[in-house]
């Protein structure tokens, strides 16, 4: 029975672990300790799976392999789960103690890897024919060994009530070390009592029961570190993964139970039930979570919510109304400051959200206006001071400002949903999927489902730009200088592949601002530069507008669909290819696109030196194209067609041109440009 109970135990951990692993990775692999714990999950499969095989199995040869398989998951899963620890106890980067305590840990567990590989004969234990060093007794490896591990797991504990302690008035953070502490204290008490002797530490099963319960309480700890997540998703999530993993165990051993018996009635080796359960499991999976998902909404407003996330893609594990996010995001804020305390308030003062300390804030040391799309305000965002007493940095103040645009952003997303959710929640079941909801969908995702048409760019002149038939007047979006987005727009035009640093960028448009501002107004006018040339883009599946590469911003090619220099280029290559009156058409084709100099009057790159020289160079072609035109003019008797080609010819060029003089005096023309 102990046998049968421990193999139990093993079978029902390492369908848990695969289940809650995988449930991680993929539903919630933003959070920093998802990696870490999917590891985790991994050894506690092996090491289950290698001990059911070996209790179960009738073949001797397998057990070897086997064994080594569970001492090296065993080995490694002390400094895997002080990993776990540190991910969850350390928001920023991992001290030096705790990289020394992962070396220490990983060093160790592959030294014993090591050794069970070598000397599978001697185990790590306490009898007397377990490995022994230096002559000591077998008993003193043993227990340093295990004193080692236990070490480890206590270092793990160590570093989470360090975070404990810098957790303030955060209750999700302080719940959330809290299962942490639980989690490890668990988890080491049920190795423990596995390694241990039996007459000291009783039936093995019951040390394995307790790894599994710590399994699903680390979920809760990985969880609540997902991006700004409230307490009420947390709890969620873990609750629906753990009764879906312990319905994934019955069904399971249902499965394996119905498969073992019609194995021994008809006497066939075949999974047959299996292979049918696999089938009917992908057939009945989507209609089934559906009836579930309707079941579990309670109201069609909720289910039309649910509806939406998906359709968004959020992930459902964690998925929840943008606006759960702002006290999320401001105790993470306040943490990663030691602020007093933070609160949002709405335009009339009333408070929305609150954290840290209410009384503290009075000495607020940074408000920042949240603002609305028609170009209101909502209310403000209000920081306190530093408890150590000092002053905030400019990048600190970057970052708050980048968290007060995430939290307008996140009403606004609510405002849309709380829209989108009530436009929905009547249409039928399949509206789930985005292609047959679009038009109810259409203000979400209008720019995700719609794709920017390339631009039509002239720049013989001033810069102008369009776009389906419309002019551009917003070159830097809604968020940024339209005069800085247009200069860096023409820099990056004119630069071609060569594109350029940012630092040319800053010292064309930003030369007389400090280093910190000119940095952020760079940054700002180049998202909304972005945003205005890309609208659609989804993500990085859709090639960038404006790449960054080996240091340098390039203009994407495909960009730009149509530039009158372009143009004007292939115009006059294809005349230079063709005679007569054909080669003549194409010159006065390409001279008419010249409409002044290039990049004319453009902000800030249209004064720079940098344009000079390639002005310079198109306004002496164009000359050049003005005389040849107005030779073959002349040549065909056209004399006032002739004329009129030389006298702009005059006008346009930068210096004196004696032989346009004199094909104007041979003409019989005047030489006074100003009818021209």
């Amino acid at each position: 029975m102990p046998e049968l109970l421990e193999v139990t135990a093993h079978g029902v951990t390492a369908v848990l672990a695969s289940w809650l692993g995988l449930l991680v990775a993929t539903r919630a692999s933003r959070a920093p300790g998802a990696p870490t714990f999917t590891a985790l999950c991994g050894l506690l499969v092996a090491w289950s799976l290698a001990i059911i095989v070996q209790r179960l199995t009738g073949d001797d040869s397998v057990k070897p392999g086997m064994n080594l398989v569970e001492d090296a998951s065993a080995f490694l899963l002390p400094p895997v789960t002080a990993h776990l620890a540190m991910s969850i106890a350390f928001e920023g980067r991992r001290p030096w103690y705790g990289s020394a305590v992962l070396a220490v840990g990983y060093s160790v567990a592959v030294l014993a890897i090591l050794q069970a590989a070598v000397d599978p004969a001697h185990e790590i234990g306490f009898t007397a024919d377990s490995f022994a060093v230096f002559g000591l007794p077998p008993g003193v490896a043993g227990w340093t060994y295990a004193l080692v591990r236990l070490g480890v797991w206590g270092a793990g504990v160590g570093f989470i009530v360090i975070g404990l302690g810098a957790v303030g008035t955060d209750a999700l953070r302080r719940r959330q070390l809290q299962f942490a502490i639980a989690t490890l204290v668990l988890g080491i008490i049920g190795a423990m009592l596995r390694i241990l002797p039996a007459d000291m530490g009783g039936p093995r099963w019951i040390g394995v029961s307790l790894i599994m319960v710590a399994t699903v309480m680390a979920t809760y700890a990985v969880v609540a570190q997902h991006l700004f997540v409230s307490a009420d998703v947390v709890g969620r999530a873990v609750r629906w993964s753990v009764l879906g993993g312990l319905a994934v165990v019955m069904y399971v051993a249902i499965i394996v139970g119905l498969d073992r018996a019609v194995a021994t009635a008809l006497s066939v080796e075949l999974p047959l039930v299996s292979a049918l359960a696999v089938v009917v499991t992908l057939a009945l999976f989507e209609p089934v979570s559906n009836r579930v998902q309707r079941v579990t909404a309670g109201s069609p407003i909720t289910l039309s919510h649910q509806r939406l996330m998906e359709a968004l893609g959020t992930d459902p594990l964690v998925a929840q109304r943008p606006d759960a996010a702002v006290e999320p995001t401001l105790a993470r804020v306040v943490r990663a400051f030691d602020l007093t305390g933070a609160r949002i308030v709405d335009a009339s003062g009333a408070a929305l959200a609150v954290a840290g300390s209410q009384a503290d804030l009075e000495l607020e040391a940074v408000r920042i206006a949240i603002p609305r799309e028609d170009g209101g305000q909502r209310g403000h965002a209000i920081f306190g001071r530093r408890r150590n007493g000092d002053s905030l940095s400019p990048a600190d103040l970057r970052a708050m400002e980048l968290a007060v645009d995430y939290l307008a952003s996140s009403l606004r997303l609510a405002e849309r949903q709380d829209q989108q959710a009530t436009a929905i929640s009547d249409l039928r079941e399949e509206g789930m999927l985005v292609e047959s909801r679009g038009s109810a969908l259409s203000e979400v995702l209008a720019d995700a489902s719609s794709a920017a048409a390339p631009l039509r760019v002239h720049v013989l002149g001033s810069l102008r730009a369009e776009r389906g038939g419309e002019p551009i007047r917003r070159w830097g979006g809604e968020k940024a200088g339209s005069r800085q987005a247009e200069g860096l727009f023409a820099f990056l035009l004119d630069r071609g592949e060569r594109g350029a640093s940012k630092d040319e960028l800053i010292e064309l448009i930003w030369p007389d601002v400090d280093l910190d501002r000119a940095d952020v107004a760079f940054h700002r006018t180049m998202l909304g530069l972005r945003s205005m040339l890309q609208p659609g883009r989804r993500g990085r599946k859709d090639p960038a507008a404006i790449t960054f590469h080996n240091d340098r911003y390039r203009l994407d090619p495909s960009v730009v669909a149509w530039s009158d220099l372009a143009e004007y280029d292939r115009l006059v290559a294809e005349a230079g290819r063709t005679t007569g009156e054909d080669a003549e058409r194409l010159l006065e084709q390409a001279t008419a696109l010249y409409r002044g100099d290039y990049l004319d009057d453009c902000p800030y790159y249209g004064d720079s030196a940098d344009v000079e020289e390639r002005r310079s160079a198109l306004r002496s072609r164009q000359v050049d194209l003005l005389v040849e035109l107005a030779h073959r003019h002349a040549d065909r008797g056209d004399r006032p067609a002739a004329a009129a080609s030389y006298r702009e010819a005059l006008a346009l060029a930068d210096e004196e041109r004696p032989e346009i003089t004199d094909a104007l005096s041979r003409l019989g023309a005047p030489r006074s440009v100003e009818a021209g």
